[in-house]
């Protein structure tokens, strides 16, 4: 295995974050233009559920796969894996079904080219083959936008479009995925072995815990905003959201390549100066950021999203601490995942839960968009606190 340069991974995954930026705020203007706030809250609250079974599957598919990927080889990890993908989205789409979600059969077919696609992708972070990585993370959205553009001109503006050109992108990105795989860990067998499955179960369930409540930090408010306000707020909201989360391409680029080079290098005193390194360069780049989308007047947002959508910087200003917060904290989530203090990560996320559920209550029936952006933003504060608190008070050397 080659050197692993940090400065050169991060600056391609970072690169390659941008385009995949640029490539979903292309569909985001496009579903806006086309099919309004409704639409987009549509597509927004089907993104969530999307998300919500993705962070299931992920048990076996995610983090799980790049931390045993050296102990226990590839084909033992895809076999379990393979196995719960199918189980979860099909126990998923009954589910769904059940509640009266027309867009089940497409939440089935979708969820199941997520697992796949989150595995092959943790499997090049685990092998430290990050230009696999990020050729498959920016490709599908690429194919999105292409499908989407195709299906415009040949079949018209139904929204069911957007979920057509999702299956068609994911299934060509997972093909390309397991062809590279052959490169990486070679020919994958079917083997099930029951220690590595409880092993991966232990760890990924630890994860996904601490993710599935950090879901509900990140996207309660589109559901409580959905049931006191309707769909159109949801539309308008989730814009703001999208271009305020957008800025965490950097901290999720440096995050994750520091995560696989902390997986390679153990917990040092230099590993644990550089994850500090690294969270400043993702809090100022993100700052930034952020300082370049309110400098923007709310003429701007109106031109690109149309006239419904006046409230976006509104949005992304009330959000911005919370944003910055999440951008300076990821790396050090991305350090406990790395050492196995999952507990850490469940702690943090359950108090999010906690502070996202009181205060939509509070907030969201009378101050909907508002409400929600106060209520999320302040739970995303709250949860970096606690994960550099537990950083530093772990850590008394630095």
């Amino acid at each position: 295995m080659g050197t692993f340069n940090t400065k050169r991974n991060i600056f391609f995954t970072i690169l390659g974050k941008c385009l995949i930026l640029l490539l979903n705020f292309a569909v985001v203007v496009y579903t806006t233009r086309v099919w309004g706030a409704e639409g987009r809250g549509l597509i927004a609250l089907f993104l969530a559920n999307l998300n919500l079974i993705s962070i299931v599957a992920n048990v076996f598919t995610s983090s799980s796969v790049s931390y045993f990927l050296q102990k226990t080889g590839a084909s033992k990890l895809h076999s379990q894996a393979a196995l719960w993908i199918f189980l979860s989205s099909a126990v998923a789409a009954v589910v769904f079904h059940w509640m009266g979600d027309g867009l089940a059969l497409f939440l089935f077919i979708t969820s199941i080219l997520f697992g796949f696609l989150s595995f092959y992708s943790s499997l090049f972070v685990g092998s430290q083959k990050i230009n696999y990585y990020n050729w498959v993370t920016v490709l599908q959205p690429l194919l999105l936008l292409l499908c989407i553009g195709i299906f415009h001109f040949t079949t018209g503006i139904s929204y069911f479009n957007y979920f057509y050109a999702q299956i068609i992108s994911l299934f060509i990105v997972v093909v390309i995925a397991r062809l590279l795989s052959k490169k990486t860990v070679g020919t994958l067998a079917f083997i099930l072995d029951k220690k590595v499955v409880k092993k991966s179960f232990r760890f990924g369930f630890q994860t996904e815990l601490s993710n599935l409540l950090q879901f509900f930090n990140y996207r309660l408010g589109f559901y409580f905003l959905g049931y006191f306000a309707g769909m159109a707020p949801v539309g308008v909201f989730s814009i703001g959201v999208t271009l305020s989360e957008s800025i965490w391409i950097i901290s999720r680029s440096i995050s994750m390549v520091q995560y696989s080079k902390l997986l390679s290098d153990g917990n040092t005193v230099t590993a644990r100066k550089e994850t500090i390194t690294c969270s400043k360069y993702s809090l100022y780049a993100s700052l930034a950021c952020i300082v370049v989308a309110l400098l923007l007047p709310r003429q701007v947002y109106i031109f690109v999203f149309g006239p419904e959508f006046s409230e976006v910087k509104k949005t992304i200003l009330l959000l911005s601490p919370g944003i910055l917060a999440i951008a300076c904290s990821n790396v050090y989530g991305h350090y406990f995942s790395a050492f196995g203090h999952l507990h850490i990560l469940v702690i943090k996320s359950a108090i999010g839960v906690v502070a996202t559920v009181l205060l939509s209550l509070l907030l969201i029936p009378n101050l909907q968009i508002t409400g929600a952006c106060i209520a999320t933003g302040t739970a995303h504060v709250v949860t970096s606190f606690v994960l550099l608190y537990w950083f530093f008070k772990k850590n008394n050397d630095l």
